[in-house]
């Protein structure tokens, strides 16, 4: 028996040895997706998207007054640029504001911290869907690995962009769905994180409508032994959207889809109905296929990086290879039908708009075809006896990934989109301390988050914001028709789209790109040009001039 002891003893040690490596690999990969999510996140990208802006604000306001900055008392949808943002971004944005005070970084923490989460929660999901496989924690660690160095991942943690946060809670009702099929109780709460999700981006609002039932049928003869646990995940389900439901007469709920849907147009045409379909199908194949995925590059924002695709241009061996091995597998098995259910219902919803491949609406297809890439590279893993052979290979690819991600994105990404990020306007307000004494005037015709921008990054008081914008309103708070000619006056700074008329005014200063006032214009009305504020390429972006009523003044631009 003594023998039986040892034998049993050494097994237990090696058991234990083998979850301190995996528990430690895991460690370093987690490390791993907070640096690259995380390393300089207050400077790259280099400023604040309007957006992220609008959520921080709205965060910030939300903290002091428990009212957005139009002074809605806790929105269901928060109104912004013309259209809304889902709430649960913006609420979860009111804890980093709290702590880290009104800065980018916080206006991104949310996202960057779900990218790291999404790594932990792709572990876990493997862990419960391949749970008999006895090489489970080393495809778990794959994946895991594989998330949290996925170009598109990397670039959409870095953003303030619901979409990723939507992905998270996605992902995360994904192993409790899962592992509902062992143990039914966990139903109820799979299903109430999937509601949860439809108020984190629009994109879940339609997949977990279409995921849930279809679920329940395919496993209808494990699930429906007990209905009660089933009936009790669908009433939470529903309970989830009352918010939605509630606001569902008042076009704000489908404002967007308005805005983005690729047959509105059609729709009001009887004649050209049929061809919804055709371009439904056209726009879901636009995103199953391999050249946009791998191989094409869109720097254009909420698409990819420079020079990279929303994946390494390799992968596509191992994604192939994952493909292959589904194909292949047991169609009866449960990893089979989950993943399959998943990479059928995932494309549906960018589908519907009409933007050419825009991977930010469908991160959670993406998600899922770095499932599959991951058990190709596992399949490859097996057919690798050696490690040092494994472990050569693996740093040949890790070191070229890290190398085109570190080009792409921390080098060529933050000089091309600095733009986009309004970079010269942050640069501006450390100019503007200068003209105190002076009203500044910016003109806002080509990027409507300046003013909020401003607001935000100078934590000007939610109060005195909400007695401003509440009166611009023209429709209804919850509406489908949202102007957005809306003016901020901050301090001595008013942003709005400028006229000539200012220029008679003393004692201002106005600024502007080079399309607000031409240099034949600046003549004309005797402005002096008192300061020039260049991007981050050193090229002069913004102009500031002085005005001059004494002078030649007048209120005709041509004149």
């Amino acid at each position: 028996m003594s023998g039986i002891d040892e034998r049993n003893n050494i097994r237990l040690q090696e058991n234990l040895m083998n979850r301190t490596i995996q528990l430690f690999l895991l460690i370093l990969i987690l490390a791993l997706a907070s640096f690259l999510r995380f390393y300089k996140l207050e400077s790259i990208p280099a400023g604040l998207h309007a957006d992220g802006a609008s959520q921080g604000y709205n965060a910030f306001s939300l903290l002091n007054t428990g009212k957005d900055r139009y002074g809605e008392p806790f929105p269901i949808l928060f109104r912004s640029f013309g259209s809304y943002q889902p709430p649960l971004y913006t609420y979860l944005t009111i804890i980093p504001v709290a702590f880290f005070g009104n800065s980018p970084f916080s206006a991104y923490f949310i996202s960057a911290l779900s990218g790291v989460l999404l790594v932990l929660i792709t572990y876990l999901f493997v862990l419960v869907l391949f749970n008999e496989n006895r090489r489970k924690f080393v495809l778990a660690l794959i994946a895991a690995l594989t998330v949290a160095t996925a170009p598109w991942s990397v670039l959409f943690s870095r953003l303030a962009v619901e979409a990723n946060l939507g992905l998270l809670l996605f992902a995360l009702s994904i192993p409790l769905f899962a592992y509902s099929l062992r143990k039914i109780q966990i139903l109820p709460i799979a299903s109430l994180v999937l509601g949860i999700s439809t108020h984190a981006y629009y994109s879940e609002r339609l997949i977990a409508i279409i995921f849930l039932p279809i679920f329940v049928f395919l496993f209808r003869n494990i699930l429906l032994r007990k209905k009660k646990w089933v009936i009790l995940a669908f009433l939470l389900f529903i309970i989830t959207q009352i918010p939605h439901l509630l606001i569902l007469q008042s076009g704000a709920f489908t404002r967007r889809l308005d805005q983005v849907s690729s047959f509105n147009n059609q729709l009001n045409n009887q004649s050209k109905i049929l061809n919804i379909g055709k371009t439904i199908i056209n726009n879901y194949l636009i995103y199953c296929s391999p050249k946009n995925l791998f191989f094409d590059s869109d720097i254009n924002l909420g698409r990819t990086m420079p020079g990279l695709s929303a994946f390494y241009n390799w992968l596509i061996i191992p994604f192939l290879i994952g493909i292959r091995y589904l194909l292949k597998a047991d169609k009866s098995l449960n990893f089979v039908k989950i993943i399959g259910l998943l990479l059928i219902i995932t494309p549906i919803s960018a589908s519907l708009t009409g933007d050419f491949f825009y991977p930010l609406r469908t991160l959670n297809f993406l998600w899922v075809l770095t499932l599959i890439i991951s058990l190709g590279l596992f399949q490859i893993y097996l057919l690798l006896r050696s490690n040092i052979t494994k472990l050569f290979i693996l740093g040949i690819f890790l070191s070229y990934s890290f190398f085109s991600l570190y080009i792409s994105y921390f080098i060529l990404f933050k000089y091309e989109k600095a733009e986009n990020y309004g970079y010269a306007y942050m640069k501006l307000m450390d100019k503007l301390p200068e003209y105190n004494n002076k009203q500044i005037i910016i003109d806002l015709s080509r990027d409507p988050g300046i003013g909020i921008r401003i607001a935000y990054l100078k934590s000007y008081p939610p109060k005195k914001m909400q007695d401003q914008l509440r009166p611009q309103l023209k429709t209804p708070y919850y509406n489908n028709v949202i102007n957005t000619d809306e003016i901020y006056e901050i301090n001595n700074i008013e942003v709005k789209p400028w006229d000539f008329g200012d220029a008679c005014r003393n004692n201002v200063i106005i600024v502007g790109d080079q399309l607000t006032i031409y240099s034949e214009q600046m003549k004309r009305h005797e402005l002096k040009l008192e300061f020039q504020i260049p991007d981050l390429s050193g090229k002069v972006a913004l102009f500031g001039y002085s005005t001059n009523p004494e002078g030649r003044c007048t209120l005709h631009p041509d004149l």
